[in-house]
């Protein structure tokens, strides 16, 4: 490959890990805004009688968001539930064309949530949580967030698969999963 098609692949490749690793870092703070809410509030119901209303909705949030922006790191991570014990005995070819055909099942789902969580979205800015005040579009947004987000990981993974050639050194690149942490890259 020659410098100047690899120099904008480096450059997406460095993109993608700053906003995995600010994508962490929300993660990081949304747990320890819940422990500090829950727990909080717990002392201050315990010692006080008394407790900060919003808590429990805010937490709830950050769970959601938490729960919503793992799966979309566990999604780059492939650490997702995948099953490879028949697709690794198949030859490197028959592996390739089960792995766009995944895929393409694999993007017709997400489209499907994509639709659904947009037009909850949608639908929610008209309504509001009854402490906070915040529109519950937060919630289907955490959806939709995360849909988006493994699609377009979905369309380069493709993009990726179908210009791989079929061959026994490039078979971990049919993979949606990976067996062990050693295979993470």
């Amino acid at each position: 490959m020659n410098e100047s098609a690899e120099h904008p692949k480096r450059l997406a490749a460095r993109l993608a890990d700053h906003l995995f690793a600010v994508l962490t870092i929300v993660i990081a703070l949304s747990l320890l805004l819940m422990l500090l809410l829950v727990f909080g509030n717990v002392v201050l119901r315990y010692l006080f009688n008394s407790g900060i209303n919003i808590s429990e909705e805010v937490a709830r949030i950050c769970f959601v968001w938490l729960t919503f922006s793992g799966a979309v790191l566990a999604f780059r991570a492939r650490q997702h539930l995948a099953i490879n014990m028949v697709i690794s005995r198949m030859p490197p070819g028959m592996q390739k064309v089960v792995h766009i055909l995944r895929q393409l099942v694999i993007l017709w789902v997400l489209w499907l949530i994509i639709d659904g969580g947009s037009k909850q979205t949608v639908i929610g800015f008209s309504t509001i949580t009854p402490v906070a005040g915040i529109p519950i579009a937060i919630f289907s947004g955490a959806v939709l967030f995360s849909a988006v987000a493994m699609a377009l990981m979905t369309i380069l993974d493709l993009y990726v698969a179908v210009r791989t050639p079929a061959s026994p050194g490039n078979v971990r690149v049919f993979r949606t999963s990976v067996d062990s942490i050693d295979e993470v890259e």
